[in-house]
């Protein structure tokens, strides 16, 4: 009998055997890349995990993880003021070299707390910004995405000082967040419907939604609603700082919406 023992013959000569991909031969890919958060905050960690879910969307391997040989990287240098918050992204080569950078601004109040309408449009700009290059193409400079004008609508029928003081704080809260007012010739138009309804006993709720329309279509983009209890009659006078706080988180919802419209 003759026993055939594959461990004392060692390994036959294979020639024309095939492991892997020749990359002599084989066509040009998606280059991998791991995306490393700016910062520590749930922004940072909520526009890392955007960006990496578009890149595996588009067929270009994407992870958090650490880097690989021969992986691209993905990084942002941060700057924070009070007023905002700049991202300066930069797209590693293997080699070092950094063949594309990308600035991103975002209005400190909405970055803090950005929502998913926010983060979406950043994750959206950077991927289209960098999709390119990782598909091996060559990276083209991107112009800065621009802010569309508001105009803000009057109220009326409100109480107390209501239909002036509201307005006015909104539109600074607006321009706190980095946006610009203007009359007649704006792009958008926020509208706001006020309510005033009983509450409990001795208080009042206060329903306040502020709508977002394209001024030439009339479109409706968005709304943002709030609601708060007073006590009853609290605002028969001089709305004051309660002006101030109502236009601040409105703001931040009407900021979002206006974020989300597609860049033309």
């Amino acid at each position: 009998m003759t026993l055939w023992s594959l461990a004392a013959c060692g390994e036959i000569p294979q020639p024309f055997r095939h492991d892997g991909i020749n990359a002599a031969v084989a066509p040009p890919g998606p280059r991998g890349v791991v995306v490393r958060p700016p910062g520590d905050g749930p922004s940072d960690q909520a526009l890392v995990r955007a960006i990496v879910k578009r890149l595996t969307d588009q067929d270009i391997p994407a992870s958090t993880r650490s880097a690989a040989s021969g992986s691209w990287v993905l990084d942002a240098a941060t700057e924070t003021t009070i007023a905002a918050k700049t991202l300066r992204w930069r797209l590693i080569a293997p080699d070092g070299d950094t063949p594309a950078e990308f600035t991103q601004t975002i209005p400190a109040a909405l970055w803090d707390k950005a929502g998913p309408a926010t983060i979406d449009r950043l994750a959206d700009e950077l991927v289209a910004r960098y999709a390119g290059a990782l598909h091996g193409e060559a990276a083209e400079a991107a112009a800065p995405p621009r802010v569309p004008t508001v105009r803000i609508e009057k109220l009326g029928g409100l109480p107390g000082d209501g239909d002036a003081a509201l307005p006015k704080a909104l539109g600074n809260a607006l321009r706190r967040l980095g946006l610009v007012l203007a009359g007649a010739e704006a792009e958008l138009i926020v509208r706001g419907r006020v309510a005033l309804v009983p509450g409990r006993a001795g208080e009042e709720v206060l329903d306040v939604t502020w709508i977002v329309l394209d001024a030439r279509t009339g479109e409706e983009l968005g709304k943002a609603a709030q609601q708060g209890a007073l006590p009853k009659g609290r605002l028969s006078g001089p709305w004051g700082a309660l002006a101030g706080d109502i236009a601040a988180g409105g703001a931040e919802g009407i900021a979002d919406i206006i974020a989300a419209i597609p860049q033309k």
